[in-house]
This record gives structure tokens, C-alpha cells and sequence, in this order.
């Protein structure tokens, strides 16, 4: 494997015969950063790392003590941070010290959450859940007759009705768009490299065959055709004038919230039109295992935060459970 031999190098470079260099080298960690199939994740997995880091005074890993972890934790407290980013921060720096350990570089992971445990999560996911209504509003901003505006719709209707995340629908590539068992489905890679496939709704791909036809000259002259060629790309480039490359998880936010504010619904984020998507399958009285299925979430017990419809006591099962005879 890449990673390993990566470590390996280093640990030829400087823990070999038992001797551990003090000096803190950026590339012990630069592997386990590179690892995720998603650029959003690599890039979130380097800032946190260089952040945490830059807090010890780059000492090397092999120093780090459980109490350095316990102060960055309280650190991001004191400033504010939420429950969540803590959390989320604290399980990138214990996932990379299990990797440092597994490649022998550390000899134990000041991380662990027995060693320094997370502050509690609410349960509440944050963010909010469109209406039908509003969902008309957003989708009726973008001037379909053109083709940014045939993108923007194709791009917003795709994480509405699949519920897929951003930076899978920024990355979907048009050969991965298949018919397969009498319908379209498009198969991808999804958080940890697992691939999955999703079926596309007929409007869907109505959807992007009307965005593709109309930006059809556009990328014969960019040289951003062909079967590999990404979906959803950019228009405009003016830094470095590449157009044959997938539209960036920071344009969709962009083209996300751009819609939000112009329909009136307001401050909108794309994960914003995932939640819209599992929340209505669930008010529509769709399964849990049918909405994990669509959603991708490997514990069910995630879906089941996004029922916010079942904590409403007029639907309590208390209300209907009954031991009469039938």
C-alpha cells in the first residue's frame, strides 16, 4: 500500500534502531491526511492536523501526552466552538495517532476518548429541513433556459431527490451515470471509499440531459467533453482558466446559497437539501432501512435523528397502541 510504504520511509529516515527524532516532520502525517477519496475530507483532515499541531509547537507525535490533547480540547471550548466541531476535531487527531500507531511511529494514542473524552452532542441536528413550498421557491430561481442556470437546477434538484452530499454530486462524472435493471442510476464513491449505487429519478435526468445539451458547445470548444467528462463543471475561471475539472464543493455552496437568498427562502447550505430530502421521505411514512438506503448512512440510528415528525406527541405510539381484541 502507498501509505505504509510512506511510513515505512520514515521510519527508515528516523525511528530505525529505536531512536526517535524530535524534530516533528509535516510528512508522518501527510499520508493519513491524502487517504479519503473526497478532496473536502483531505482538505479538513490538513487543517485540523496542521491546526492541533501548531498548538503542541510541532513536537514530534511520539511526545504528545494525553494531557496536550485534554488543553487543545478545552482550547477550542474556551473559543466557542460547538459540541460537534469539537468532537468532530478531537476524532481526526485520534484517527491519526491509530494510524501513526498502526505503522509503529507512536507507541500509544493520547487521543483515545477514554483519555480525553468529547464533549456531549446534542441530539438536535442542526441546520433546517425545506417545506414542500419552499423547495418550489428554490428550484423555481434558476433560468433554465440558459446553461448555468440549466446547471444550477439539474445540480439542486439531484441532492433534493437523492439526497446525495455535495462533493459526490460535484465529482459524478457522466460514465457514471448508467441504465441498469430497467431504470438510471448513477454509481459513486461515498465517505470511506465505499462505492454505491443510487437510482436517478426521471426528472433528475431529464434534468442534466437538458444542462448538457445546452452547454454541449461550450465544452467541445474547452475540451471538458467526452464520456469522462464531470457533470457539473464551471463557467467561469478567470484564476486559472481550466474548465475541464468538476465544479468545486465551494462553487456548489455558492450556487446553494445564491437560490436561498434570491427565492426569499433564505440562508441555505447544500447539506441543507440532503436533510430536506431524508426529512420529507420520512414524513412521507417511508422506512427507516427504505430512507438509510437512499441517505447511504451505515447506522440507522442517524436517520432516525433526522425524524423530528415521531417526537410530536400527537404521533407517539402511545396514542394507538391498544390490547383489545381484534
Amino acid at each position: 500500500m502507498p501509505e505504509e510504504n510512506s511510513l515505512e520511509r520514515l521510519l527508515a529516515a528516523g525511528v530505525a534502531d529505536n531512536t526517535v527524532s524530535r524534530q516533528f516532520d509535516s510528512r508522518t502525517t501527510s499520508a493519513f491526511c491524502e487517504r479519503s477519496v473526497s478532496e473536502e475530507t483531505r482538505r479538513a483532515y490538513r487543517r485540523v492536523v496542521k491546526e492541533f499541531f501548531r498548538f503542541t509547537g510541532s513536537r514530534h507525535p511520539e511526545e504528545i501526552t494525553p494531557v496536550d490533547v485534554q488543553r487543545w480540547r478545552d482550547q477550542l471550548i474556551a473559543q466557542k466552538k460547538s459540541a460537534s466541531t469539537v468532537a468532530f476535531k478531537l476524532s481526526i487527531v485520534r484517527s491519526l495517532f491509530d494510524y501513526l500507531q498502526a505503522g509503529s511511529y507512536v507507541s500509544r494514542n493520547p487521543a483515545l476518548s477514554k483519555l480525553v473524552p468529547p464533549p456531549a452532542v446534542s441530539e438536535d441536528l442542526r441546520g433546517r429541513a425545506l417545506t414542500a413550498k419552499e423547495v418550489r421557491y428554490v428550484l423555481s430561481g434558476p433560468d433554465r433556459e440558459k446553461a448555468d442556470g440549466a446547471r444550477d437546477y439539474a445540480l439542486l434538484l439531484l441532492m433534493l431527490r437523492t439526497s446525495i452530499r455535495v462533493s459526490e454530486a460535484c465529482n459524478l462524472r457522466l460514465s457514471q451515470v448508467k441504465w441498469s435493471h430497467g431504470r438510471w442510476v448513477i454509481k459513486f464513491k461515498v465517505k470511506g471509499g465505499r462505492e454505491r449505487t443510487q437510482p436517478v429519478p426521471t426528472e433528475v435526468k431529464k434534468a442534466i440531459d437538458e444542462y448538457l445539451r445546452l452547454d454541449r458547445t461550450r465544452r467541445s470548444l474547452q475540451h471538458s467533453d467526452g464520456a469522462e467528462q464531470f457533470i457539473f463543471q464551471p463557467h467561469t475561471n478567470y484564476r486559472t482558466l481550466e474548465f475541464n475539472k468538476a465544479l468545486s464543493s465551494t462553487m456548489a455552496w455558492h450556487i446553494v446559497r445564491k437560490w436561498g437568498k434570491f427565492s426569499g427562502v433564505g440562508k441555505l447550505s447544500p447539506h441543507d437539501l440532503r436533510r430536506t430530502a431524508i426529512t420529507r421521505a420520512l414524513d412521507q411514512g417511508l422506512s427507516y432501512r427504505q430512507v438509510q438506503m437512499m441517505s447511504g448512512h451505515k447506522d440507522p440510528k442517524t436517520v432516525m435523528r433526522y425524524d423530528h415528525g415521531r417526537e410530536n406527541l400527537e404521533l407517539n405510539a402511545a396514542n394507538f397502541l391498544s390490547y383489545e381484541d381484534e
